[in-house]
């Protein structure tokens, strides 16, 4: 049996499938079968994200079902999201770009900002203070949308949220 989803459509036409893989906690070193066999039963989309920290493993799924011919990259949906420590405009393009690249693709069909809230920039994707309390930044998010309408506007996303 093969799964057939509806879709829902949003403001701009394009559509998204209304069930999709999370891979959120999957474990290292079988989230790439299991999202092999998420699109060998139907599902066409895959929630990722760079804090999951797998996106290499989705991606290395999503390229061998395309190559093997069971799935066209236009017939997946494909929703990744911005960290937290990469709110600053000028850091949500080359973000998306690592994400692209670890997923192997040239456009994610939806890409998310993960938290309405910026946390420290400078590598670490969970930064503490020294309290061990969250280390926020003061980054305002009318700035990083300008980022994600950045990347929509180069087609690097076909939707942004």
């Amino acid at each position: 049996m093969v799964l057939s989803a509806p879709k829902v459509k949003f403001y701009n036409g394009n559509e998204v499938p209304i069930l999709g893989l999370g891979t959120w906690k999957s474990t290292p070193g079988e989230v790439t079968q299991a999202v092999k066999d998420a699109i060998d039963i139907g599902y066409r989309h895959i929630d990722c994200a760079k804090a999951y920290g797998n996106e290499k493993e989705v991606g290395a799924a999503i390229q061998a079902k395309i190559a093997e011919g069971v799935v066209k990259r236009e017939n997946l949906f494909i929703t990744s999201k911005l960290w937290n420590s990469f709110h600053s405009r000028n850091l949500v393009e080359p973000s998306i770009k690592e994400t692209l690249a670890d997923l192997g693709l040239d456009y994610v069909d939806l890409y998310l900002i993960h938290w309405p809230f910026g946390i420290k920039e400078g590598g670490e994707l969970f930064p503490r203070n020294p309290d061990g309390s969250k280390a926020l930044s003061n980054i305002d998010y009318l700035d990083t949308w300008k980022g994600m309408e950045g990347v929509l506007s180069k087609g690097l996303a076909k939707n942004i949220g």
